[in-house]
């Protein structure tokens, strides 16, 4: 829904250029200051003029801070778009600094319009040491490749890449917003009925940091994302995150992939990136044959406020196919996308067809046949017909971007899923 009071703010956005700084401007100063309680921690990072938090709940509580490894990752894009040093007021370890030099220029190749390589510095660069109990916290949003990721190692399906699931993560304030209680709740209500299945115990972390900090999460968020897992830095070595997509497509560029999230790594901590190895419906397929799982997924991103599957989103549809291509009746949503639901899946760039197209591939595999596969054929060559808009439209939205308070202005407008 449109916000007409923000239509002056657009308007006026329109007569002022961006200004972008530069390396020679004072460096941005990163402190970061945590409070324990009985029952959570509380780490708050501040960055240049914000305040951005980070509260820990659950069974096990994360040790002391040893770095202030996490808000580092949290604010290092904030820095690359403005294009100033960035200093630490304290410890962060050595090999993350190292690492995050070259997830910079990768950065700078895909995006040089948006990010800058900036210089980081600290008061003390450390290294903790060096375990390799593969112990991890798992990333967990009650979604498909959340549960592939932590039922494949649950179960030691994955061999002698195991890592023994120690907590699952899940975050309030990226899908769901903070003020929306009741949809956390629900949200919350889902995760339990897989990990009380699984046995591992859920922690909540609840963060700002989507809505006071990052600037484009298509492209950001895995930062916000190993930032909540590192609050448990010392604890475990392995911070586990289910991917998007598999190996035969390379996304990029993209928040999540392959070549930067291991460079948010640091040699104390390990981000490890599941699912590579396996297509999105042949980890709908795992679940749904090695557990009861299936039906208590939480998949919905267009309708998240609600903490449950619509069915009609472009993200809900999309599960409903993988699961029917494999033979599995979907459960777990209000209601079932009919024929001409999935004919018009929404779109939003070429990269959803990838979904579509691989879930047709392991339909026709399995020899497994039905009038939703006509319905995701149409709703295919639909896509590639509307591609030259979609092209368009994207090209208008990294122009807006490009212009903070523009962007800012049109998100309010528009809504946050602009």
């Amino acid at each position: 829904m449109i916000n007409f009071k923000e239509i002056p703010g657009v308007i006026s956005s329109l007569k002022s250029a961006p200004t972008k700084s530069n390396e020679n401007d004072a460096p941005l100063m990163l402190t970061v200051s945590e409070q324990r309680e009985k029952d959570h921690v509380t780490r708050t990072m501040y960055l240049n003029g914000q305040t951005i938090f980070f509260k820990v709940m659950g069974k096990d509580l994360p040790p002391p801070l040893l770095t202030w490894d996490f808000a580092v990752i949290a604010g290092i894009f904030t820095a690359m778009r403005l294009g100033k040093p960035l200093h630490v007021c304290g410890p962060v370890s050595k090999s993350l600094l190292r690492n995050l030099e070259e997830f910079q220029e990768i950065w700078t190749i895909w995006l040089p319009e948006h990010y800058s390589v900036i210089s980081v510095s600290a008061d003390a660069e450390i290294e903790l040491p060096i375990t390799t109990s593969r112990r991890g916290i798992f990333a967990f949003s009650g979604g498909l490749d959340a549960t592939y990721s932590l039922l494949r190692h649950q179960t030691k399906s994955a061999e002698r890449r195991t890592i023994t699931p120690e907590a699952a993560l899940l975050i309030n304030g990226f899908d769901l917003d903070l003020e929306n209680k009741p949809a956390m709740e629900t949200a919350t209500t889902s995760a339990l009925a897989i990990l009380d299945e699984l046995d591992v115990p859920l922690t909540i972390v609840e963060t700002n940091w989507k809505t006071d900090l990052c600037y484009h999460w298509s492209m950001e968020h895995m930062c916000g994302l190993m930032a909540c897992l590192a609050q448990y830095q010392g604890m475990v070595d392995v911070a586990v995150v289910g991917g998007d997509e598999g190996a035969d497509l390379i996304d990029i560029p993209w928040g999540s992939n392959a070549i930067t999230n291991p460079l948010l790594s640091s040699d104390n901590l390990q981000l490890y990136t599941e699912g590579a190895g396996q297509t999105r419906s042949r980890r709908a397929a795992f679940v749904a044959e090695n557990s009861n799982l299936a039906p208590h997924l939480r998949v919905c991103w267009e309708n998240a406020e609600t903490g449950e599957n619509c069915g009609t989103c472009e993200k809900c549809i999309r599960t409903q196919l993988n699961f029917y291509a494999v033979g599995v009746e979907p459960k777990g949503f209000r209601k079932l996308a009919k024929f001409w639901q999935i004919a018009l899946i929404p779109s939003k760039n070429l990269g959803d067809n990838y979904f579509l197209i691989e879930a047709m591939k392991e339909a026709a595999k399995r020899g497994n046949h039905g009038w939703w596969r006509v319905a995701c054929y149409i709703g295919i060559t639909k896509n590639y017909l509307f591609t030259p808009w979609l092209l368009v439209r994207n090209e208008l939205k990294k122009s807006i971007r490009k212009n903070e308070t523009l962007y800012r202005h049109v998100r309010k407008l528009v809504g946050k899923h602009a």
